[in-house]
């Protein structure tokens, strides 16, 4: 096997930010685009299928598809990615028609496990959410919402709004918060909210927590980050949440993303590589993972298998 360098121009970081117009926390993207990189050089835990797709004429372009699991090292940042362009860009259409409000709800407090919340958290939202859309078409609203789910410290399930919804019911109020006095003076203070009756019975009725936080929207930019920063916390990537658990949800509206043209076929079996070694005379990956299953399945063939540095601006050809 013979290898040789050859100049090629650098390849870029992908951005997180594909969809903002403001810049990310410095701190924030730089965590989130090494983490990004190093996922792509993990092995797909569910072992999803090759791609091939044509880069110039007989150049081809060979990646690993994405297996949408969040648990898998792999492939569970890359659905987090997809998952916040869609939320950042379906709250920049919605905002452009109509006010948005964020609005923050959780489970039980003390008194009841963690199991027990996960187990009807979901029951619960749906629930919730059921009795909100019902009043919000009573009242002539637009209902339209993005649900992301975290674990608190404590472990129990919370939620992160971005709707279109208004309970209709809206009032300036206080609500009682801990606030770390620095003159040493710590406890609860009355800080300024607004408080919604509505709301208050309609969680209370679904069995979930008294608490909750709701806010007209000032900012889409910020609000949709802001949200969307919950995608990217390491314990959403865990693989200990109950099955089914849906880490984030979308209104059966919600805006979705353009869909996508492309030329580039799934490698299955043999006649699927067959076909990409008849049809490629040089095929590029950036994966060294992929390229040892591509250098097996071409390596009868005549095929230029090249492995390309997303670290520097280096090609390795390898005959």
């Amino acid at each position: 096997m013979q290898i040789e360098a050859t100049r090629d121009e650098p390849i870029s970081a992908p951005l997180l930010d594909l969809f903002s117009t403001t810049q990310t926390n410095p701190d924030l993207y730089a965590s989130l685009a090494a983490g990004a990189r190093q996922a792509r050089y993990c092995k797909c835990t569910y072992n999803a299928p090759f791609f091939a797709y044509q880069i110039k004429l007989a150049h081809y372009g060979v990646t690993q598809g994405c297996c949408n699991h969040w648990d898998c090292k792999r492939c569970g940042v890359q659905r987090a990615r997809e998952e916040y362009g869609r939320m950042v860009e379906g709250i920049r259409t919605l905002a452009a028609t109509m006010p948005l409000y964020m609005l923050t709800i959780t489970c039980q407090g003390e008194g009841e496990s963690v199991e027990k919340s996960e187990e009807l958290y979901g029951k619960r939202t749906n629930r919730f959410l059921t009795s909100f859309r019902s009043r919000v078409k009573r009242k002539g609203g637009q209902w339209h919402y993005v649900q992301v789910t975290e674990r608190q410290k404590r472990r129990h399930p919370h939620s992160h709004f971005l709707t279109t919804s208004n309970p209709f019911d809206l009032y300036d109020g206080y609500v009682q918060k801990w606030k770390n006095g620095h003159d040493g003076n710590d406890g609860y203070k009355s800080v300024p909210a607004l408080r919604s009756n509505w709301l208050s019975n309609a969680l209370v009725k679904s069995e979930l927590g008294e608490q909750y936080d709701v806010s007209l929207v000032r900012s889409t930019e910020g609000a949709s980050r802001y949200c969307a920063k919950y995608l990217f916390k390491p314990s959403i990537f865990a693989g200990d949440w109950p099955k089914g658990w849906k880490r984030i949800r979308y209104s059966q509206d919600f805006p979705k993303l353009p869909g996508m043209t492309t030329d580039a076929f799934p490698l299955i079996d043999f006649h699927d590589w067959h076909l990409l070694s008849r049809r490629a005379a040089v095929v590029t990956v950036t994966d060294p993972n992929v390229l040892i299953d591509v250098e097996y399945h071409l390596a009868h063939g005549d095929t230029i298998v090249q492995l390309k540095s997303e670290n520097s601006n280096t090609r390795h050809t390898v005959y």
